[in-house]
């Protein structure tokens, strides 16, 4: 009888063992969709972008012809994503995840302690990355070469989302997820915040900058794009009727902004000029 039993329950493992081989098969063989993307980021190496898919846990190519194919696998819920050197840093969850950039293959995973859930992620001159937690109200700060992480708060700081690096300024602009959010200023150097400026607009995600010193942030609440033009001295409706738009992306090669649209599932690019 106990020999039945440990045969019987040899046969189940082995089927369980099959199935999931199958299924990892299978996942390979079915094409690449967008599922909830999320953040954009470009792959020199492949000169292909690279799209964070909330949904599905991957990450994805897409070619100049938007030809889809699966970058990274099996991650959790992968939302912004950043290249620095040789590494794509994405945050997933409560983690940042390395990824080798010309395989996709795992580098690192760097737990966040405290973090609750990493959103948007950027760096800056020295190579520091910036990671905003909406949930936790947090910035956070890694340091690749010492690899320690540092955690930041303010009261200005309330779900924070969208964040991007105005270089010649040496600040960071931070936009959250709140009712009439403003766009927020983080200066890299003295480590203050403040208000850059107030704005009447809800539920901002994603926030850019172009060469000529224009900013470009998406709002879920007015399903539109906004545009500072260089002498911000007023906002502009610039892309209308957009729902759910992400963390957008400016690409200067070709002065377009990339826009993933959570929701419909797809990516829309838009030209600056």
């Amino acid at each position: 009888m106990a020999t039945n039993k440990r045969r019987i329950i040899w046969l189940l493992l082995i089927a369980v063992l099959v199935l999931v081989a199958a299924y990892l098969m299978l996942s390979r063989l079915l094409p690449a969709n967008l599922d909830k993307p999320e953040s954009i980021a470009w792959n020199d190496s492949t000169r292909t972008f690279l799209v964070s898919n909330v949904g599905s846990g991957q990450i994805l190519s897409l070619d100049g012809e938007g030809k889809l194919s699966v970058f990274a696998r099996g991650l959790q819920a992968p939302r912004g994503i950043k290249v620095v050197d040789e590494l794509l840093y994405v945050t997933d969850d409560t983690q940042i995840k390395a990824l080798d950039l010309k395989t996709g293959a795992l580098k690192a995973s760097i737990p966040i302690k405290g973090a609750r859930m990493l959103n948007d992620i950027t760096s800056d001159h020295l190579g520091r990355i910036y990671i905003t937690d909406t949930m936790a109200d947090r910035l956070y700060i890694h340091d690749p070469g010492t690899r320690l992480t540092e955690s930041l708060s303010s009261p200005l700081l309330k779900a924070p989302n969208g964040i991007v690096y105005d270089a010649p300024r040496r600040q960071m602009f931070i936009v959250s997820r709140t009712q009439e959010s403003p766009i927020l200023a983080f200066n890299v150097e003295s480590r203050e915040f403040s208000v850059f400026k107030p704005t009447l607009y809800d539920n901002l995600d994603g926030i850019a900058i172009d060469e000529l010193g224009r900013i470009y942030y998406s709002s879920w609440g007015e399903q539109c794009l906004f545009m500072i033009p260089q002498e911000q001295n007023r906002t502009l409706i610039w892309q209308a009727d957009i729902p759910s738009p992400a963390d957008i992306y400016y690409h200067q090669p070709t002065r377009e902004i990339l826009v993933p649209v959570m929701d419909k599932n797809e990516v829309l690019r838009f030209k600056t000029d």
